[in-house]
């Protein structure tokens, strides 16, 4: 059994462009003998380019890139939405183009373990950030703990909203960090008698798509009494768009979400949602720079997981947050 390595917050943070499917790249490589030509070629491959959650990640990675000595490359490049069999052929392209580092959040663990493999096959260094592909031969995942992520939601929404309807929003089925938050809410709220979850709807990582379902659900669910958000897709969108979501808090109604970006905190600081759970997403990239630099120039194995802290985020300390958000851009 792998052990748990947990990681302060100011440590994770201070640890140890671009290509898209349909974009342009910051730095074209050599095929594979670049791997040997001492440049350090570097690649992060979110789930989709069109959920911007994974964007302060890339900020992290870049900023990360620019504080180090050395000649490091670096692009993110991904497919345009949650595909699986599209991440495993960008995968395969990158080995093919000379990539010395892939750092991955995968869409499905299981569809993406034969590219994985292949990849470090190869001699690439191959790590995983948020969801993880644990049975590959992935270095480590650099997360947070999925299941306590979640377990801490549910605790939340039992003492906001002990009994009642609750629904929950979640992203692509079968991504394993999400199954993941799920089955630690589940593992809370199912203890609670009064508590019925009447749905778990998946959005796909679509943030229109989240929207439409958050909307729709509260509007079909006049005694709704709390909603919990696997991630905070909908708080991406204008928060305007969402009036049955602020009428639902309104009048009681309680939400809690994953991730403390900054959509999400305007939603707590505007009254569309009650409580978060956050983590650095930026603390993701510059940490997975670190330990890709460690052990692709200097053969430092990492620990396996490499999990971040949690913070709550409520009405007790948003101003807190949205002042650390004001002055850092994210950066936190």
């Amino acid at each position: 059994m792998t052990k748990k390595t947990n990681i302060s917050r100011r440590d994770f943070l201070g640890t140890m462009t671009t290509a898209t499917v349909a974009g342009a790249t910051m730095t074209m490589w050599a095929p594979k003998e670049a791997r040997a030509a001492g440049k350090m070629n570097l690649a992060f491959v979110p789930k989709a380019l069109n959920n911007p959650v994974f964007e302060v990640t890339r900020w992290g990675a870049e900023d990360r890139i620019a504080e180090l000595d050395g000649d490091i490359s670096f692009r993110w490049v991904g497919p345009t939405t949650t595909d699986a069999a599209a991440q495993a052929q960008i995968l395969d392209d990158l080995v093919i183009q000379g990539v010395n580092g892939i750092c991955l959040s995968c869409n499905d663990p299981d569809a993406l373990i034969p590219a994985i493999n292949r990849a470090v096959m190869e001699g690439v260094t191959v790590i995983t950030w948020d969801a993880d592909s644990p049975s590959s031969k992935r270095a480590t995942n650099v997360s947070i703990d999925q299941e306590a992520a979640g377990a801490e939601a549910g605790k939340i929404i039992a003492q906001l909203a002990p009994k009642g309807k609750l629904a929950i929003l979640t992203g692509t089925p079968g991504a394993l960090n999400l199954e993941q938050r799920v089955a630690g809410f589940r593992s809370v709220v199912d203890q609670h008698a009064d508590i019925e979850v009447i749905a778990t709807d998946p959005c796909n990582d679509d943030v229109q798509r989240a929207v439409e379902i958050v909307e729709q659900r509260i509007n079909a669910t006049p005694d709704l009494a709390s909603y919990f958000f696997v991630g905070m897709w909908p708080f991406f969108a204008d928060l305007k768009t969402m009036p049955q979501l602020k009428a639902f808090v309104d009048r009681g109604g309680k939400c809690v979400s994953l991730d403390a970006l900054e959509g999400a905190l305007n939603a707590v600081d505007q009254g569309y949602c009650n409580s978060l759970v956050g983590y650095s997403w930026w603390g993701f990239g510059r940490t997975a720079v670190d330990v890709l630099v460690a052990k692709i120039r200097d053969g430092v194995d990492p620990a396996d997981p490499m999990f971040t802290e949690l913070f709550i985020v409520d009405e007790s300390n948003i101003a807190e947050y949205m002042t650390k958000q004001a002055e850092t851009g994210g950066r936190f």
